[in-house]
């Protein structure tokens, strides 16, 4: 069966649903039974999809430490904008920012970046530290650190370098993309591209710039949206969540291999970013059984800038979500363990409704569904999902599916212009085994899927996983990545699979959908 054309048609197959299921629960950190108001979790290393152990979760005075499987419970009061620490030696801190509900659990997935890149220069002479195959950069000059009380310091220091790309992902970003604006508040921003950089004397301790000095840094460019020659700097603030604005940087280099360069006066996370003119999307967020869901988080992500925002249902079930004025984004919802369907938003130069009414986003069922985020590069500029359902159905961008009929599950997203995302949910599952593979439509291989980097992110009820493309991509344009079992009482195995391939896969036989009934 030929499957290399966008215009090819499959044999005619019933359309599968969808609906977005992410949870991580549990907890490696809390010994005691989580509390009526909790934030349950799973931290994943961000370049592999494991999960982190003995990370650190701080939230104000809450502290917690992930267990073997990555996960950890936290007890923090209820919050319209909680803000969670995420630390561990060999990875770049992440910051989560989410709102907790009173008497109800907050589950979030947060990704840690590996450090990049660690290099020793003298604190009396400077030098320069870089990351291999980036345009990241850092250059210090002689006698311009000191200890963090302000002291001054001698010998050798590591400087840590850790570019982040969030046009790939933007929940590698510290924060929810808002920043501190003079004279309105926060306010919303877009990315261009980001960098953390420690800095650490031989015992660990903390080293930061002197009073008075700078230091330079080039910011790779990564970026959905149009780079301008000049743009502000901010610098994160862990204690607020919040981005600051200090300083600009300037657009150099020749594509691919552009960044932003500028001067900073001490070191964190900064990034190149500039605001935004936003406009509200309302919308409305129900149940399976058609009713309204308040105090759920509903998020819009950019789909041609690098930029996030996030709003809290009404008693109603309503919303009211900023994102980009005339771009265009994806809106989700998630309350607990439930998530909702994607829908596909904008663009538009006003507020404007997400759906025509009576319409809501539609929270799956917490205990049968799942979805699968499928996220890439640059390059190839079209990557493609496909789900082979056990009765010989299949989700592909030929066959979308539905979210309201058998066998209940559909692409919610397709992207055809690099990046992705691509998101197919399951909100209904059938008993059998499913297959999930990801196509290079491109054929392109300059980079291939392996060097774009490509990610798929699994999500099923309490469990988050994130895959790979493993080595020997070669010329294969098929990569076969995991199998997922669903037993009688849907209980879901999944198979990691990592194989590639160069023939078409071949859906499995017709047969009478049989679905699962949860216990």
């Amino acid at each position: 069966m030929e499957l290399n054309s966008k215009s090819r048609a499959w044999a005619a197959a019933p359309a599968l649903a969808v609906s977005l299921l992410l949870g991580a629960c549990g907890g490696g950190g809390d010994s005691a039974p989580p509390p009526a108001t909790a934030v349950e979790g799973t931290v994943l290393d961000a370049s592999t999809g494991t999960p982190v152990a003995n990370a650190s979760v701080q939230s104000g005075s809450a502290s917690a430490t992930t267990g073997a499987d990555g996960k950890f419970t936290l007890s923090i009061a209820a919050n319209a904008r909680a803000v969670l620490r995420i630390s561990k030696t060999a990875y770049a801190e992440n910051v989560v920012v989410t709102p907790v509900a009173d008497a109800q659990t907050t589950t979030v997935l947060a990704q840690l970046l590996p450090v990049a890149a660690t290099t020793a220069i003298s604190t009396t002479g400077g030098g320069t530290a870089t990351v291999p195959n980036s345009t990241a950069r850092v250059v210090i000059g002689g006698g311009s650190l000191v200890r963090a009380d302000g002291l001054p310091i001698s010998g050798q220091v590591s400087v840590a370098v850790t570019p982040i790309n969030p046009a790939v992902n933007p929940s590698y970003m510290p924060g929810d993309f808002r920043a501190i604006r003079a004279g309105t508040g926060p306010t919303s921003i877009e990315s261009f591209g980001a960098m953390t950089v420690t800095l650490a004397d031989a015992t660990g301790a903390r080293v930061n710039i002197a009073t008075g000095r700078t230091a330079s840094i080039r910011i790779p460019l990564t970026t959905r949206g149009t780079p301008t020659p000049t743009i502000p700097l901010f610098y994160f603030d862990t204690a607020t969540g919040l981005w600051v604005e200090e300083g600009t940087a300037s657009l150099a280099g020749t594509a691919p291999n552009q960044y932003y360069e500028g001067n900073v006066s001490h070191f964190s996370t900064w990034y190149a970013d500039q605001y935004v003119n936003t406009v509200n999307v309302t919308g409305c967020l129900q149940d399976d059984r058609g009713n309204r869901v308040a105090g759920a988080r509903v998020t819009s992500d950019g789909v041609n800038y690098s930029g996030t925002a996030m709003g809290v249902t009404d008693a109603s079930g309503n919303f009211s979500v900023p994102m980009k004025r005339a771009a265009t984004g994806i809106l989700t919802a998630q309350s607990g363990l439930r998530f909702s369907n994607s829908l596909t938003v904008g663009p538009s130069d006003v507020d404007f409704i997400a759906q025509a009414a009576p319409a809501c986003l539609i929270l799956g069922s917490i205990s049968n569904g799942l979805t699968i985020k499928l996220t890439w590069g640059t390059s190839p500029s079209d990557v493609d999902s496909y789900l082979f359902a056990p009765n010989g159905d299949t989700v592909w961008y030929g066959e979308e599916g539905s979210l309201n009929e058998a066998p209940f599950a559909a692409l919610d997203v397709d992207d055809t212009t690099s990046f992705g995302p691509e998101i197919v949910t399951v909100r209904r599952l059938m008993v059998g085994t499913y297959k999930y593979v990801v196509n290079n439509y491109s054929s392109t291989f300059a980079p291939g899927i392996t060097g774009s980097p490509t990610r798929v992110e699994l999500t099923t009820v309490g469990e988050s996983r994130v895959f790979t493309p493993p080595a020997g991509e070669g010329a294969n344009e098929w990569w076969n990545v995991f199998n997922f079992t669903v037993d009688a009482q849907c209980r879901i195995t999944v198979t990691p699979v990592a194989t590639w391939s160069a023939a078409d896969p071949v859906p499995g036989a017709a047969a009478t959908p049989v679905y699962c009934t949860a216990p």
